[in-house]
């Protein structure tokens, strides 16, 4: 297998073991995955590199570092997964096996990941359905929200009635006198609740997403070039 994708994954697993674990990754991981990385290309350019495969490489650099400290900026997610993504650019800068859409191989893993998370919704939507029909009150102390804001908060998150795991935060606010959902989605710089008998959402471990994505790319490839490619099909069906 090519080094530099055994490296990509040593680092994205690694990288998701301490998400999963502390929610904070070490700077010197992606001090010494970057330093690699770039090391690879400087032994391909001594051995005779294609400029125009430099160019690419550059591109996705410079793409993807851009994409993913906006995205950080922003408030989408933390400094730790924006320096993945980069790191991932000096590491593996371009993909181009199985169906992809471009060849940036960093916004591919980016794309899957955020599929994948999307996992997560459905989960918690049939588990609060289940609770639901099982006749628990979920929505108890809430009723006077609307059926569509409860919906969202059934695929967001759940009620706990004990004292929750360490990594979720509050989604419900007091607007009032009456406790509210709260569906912000930027929460990079909010602490971890501790409440009981609260609604919650997980704060997600996007490297160990990150990592999945990554074997999806290199086994699949691009989860949403394949999105597009059936419904394509699907439109010249009809």
């Amino acid at each position: 297998m090519d080094i530099r994708l055994v490296l990509c994954g040593v680092m994205l697993f690694v990288s998701a073991y301490f998400d999963l674990k502390s929610r904070e990754v070490e700077d010197r991981l992606w001090w010494i995955f970057g330093a690699l990385g770039l090391a690879l290309t400087a032994a391909e350019a001594l051995l005779g590199f294609n400029p125009n495969q430099l160019l690419m490489y550059l591109a996705s650099t410079a793409v993807s570092g851009a994409v993913a400290f906006t995205l950080y900026y922003l408030g989408f997610y933390g400094g730790a997964d924006a320096k993945a993504l980069l790191v991932c650019a000096l590491i593996t800068p371009i993909f181009d096996r199985h169906l992809t859409i471009h060849p940036f191989t960093p916004l591919i893993i980016l794309v899957n990941s955020t599929i994948l998370t999307a996992s997560l919704a459905i989960y918690y939507g049939l588990s609060n359905l289940i609770r639901i029909l099982s006749g628990e009150k979920i929505f108890e102390g809430l009723e006077h929200e609307p059926i569509y804001r409860k919906a969202l908060a059934s695929i967001f998150g759940f009620r706990v009635k004990s004292k929750v795991g360490s990594f979720y935060f509050l989604m419900e606010k007091e607007e009032c006198g009456k406790r509210r959902f709260n569906f912000n989605l930027l929460r990079v710089d909010e602490d971890f609740t501790s409440k009981e008998d609260v609604w919650v959402t997980p704060g997600i471990p996007l490297l160990a997403f990150m990592a999945a994505g990554f074997v999806v790319a290199v086994f699949f490839g691009d989860l949403l070039a394949y999105i597009l490619k059936a419904l394509v099909m699907l439109a010249t069906l009809l």
